[in-house]
């Protein structure tokens, strides 16, 4: 083999390795907001976890809300994309979602510079692979709410729209204890749920009723919706539109 292939090349042969071998290894990036700008009606959850597979992929997204003294997490599987772009030898991580109905978007995109090293292992193989230890970004959020209009605690507050400014820290110790124990996704975020849990937070999407609970989540929070939102192919029927656009009412 010809010793001198670049090292992009050789990190991308890392990621192809992983992404056929390593099917348990993981990545899990503790989220924050802080909100940017001018906003009406929006207020953002406060943090969270995204979990996906170290080498890219379909990740679980879980938000975090206190309010009125009630801790409350929310889960959302196949939410997003967890990816590597390369120009050159310059590597960066991207976090991309977007929560959509007919007439709202909440988009999350973050992205950090791949310079940071975990070492991977599986029954066949074991290495190197890089990933960005910080992504930074922003979480947007508009709804006219001309099609699911909210329960409020004013009959003049319509429409949402805000910005955030979003960052995701990668989690030391849970992304290592994940690799370790070569953990599914699936197990990964059942072990925060439960950690949150034991913490005192409840799930919120047990609150949702209809056929919505645990569906993609709608683009805003708010109060009681009297429709359907619609998330790629899923659909919530009638019931409390919560959970992934980073705002409640």
């Amino acid at each position: 083999m010809n010793r001198l292939f670049s090292p992009v090349f050789a990190a991308l042969v890392l990621l192809l390795i992983s992404a056929s071998q390593g099917l348990g290894q993981l990545v899990v990036y503790k989220l924050t907001f802080d909100v940017a700008g001018e906003t009406i009606n929006y207020r953002p959850y406060q943090g969270g976890f995204y979990v996906a597979p170290i080498e890219g992929g379909t990740g679980t997204l879980i938000l975090t809300l206190t309010t009125g003294g009630v801790k409350q997490f929310f889960s959302y599987a196949n939410f997003g994309e967890l990816f590597v772009a390369v120009k050159g030898e310059n590597r960066k991580v991207v976090l991309s979602a977007t929560a959509a109905n007919t007439v709202s978007t909440t988009t999350f995109f973050a992205i950090g510079t791949a310079n940071d090293k975990k070492e991977v292992e599986t029954r066949s193989s074991d290495g190197i692979i890089f990933v960005a230890r910080e992504l930074k970004g922003y979480a947007v959020s508009a709804d006219s709410e001309r099609d699911l209009p909210y329960a409020s605690s004013s009959p003049t507050d319509i429409g949402v729209a805000g910005v955030s400014y979003l960052r995701a820290l990668i989690d030391d110790g849970k992304t290592e204890d994940s690799i370790k124990n070569t953990r599914t996704l699936a197990d990964q975020v059942t072990l925060i749920t439960t950690d949150l849990t034991e913490d005192g937070y409840v799930n919120g999407l047990t609150t949702t009723t209809g056929t919505g609970a645990g569906a993609a989540p709608a683009a805003t929070t708010g109060g009681t919706s009297n429709g359907a939102t619609t998330t790629g192919s899923t659909t919530a029927a009638g019931g409390t539109r919560s959970a992934a656009a980073t705002t409640t009412r």
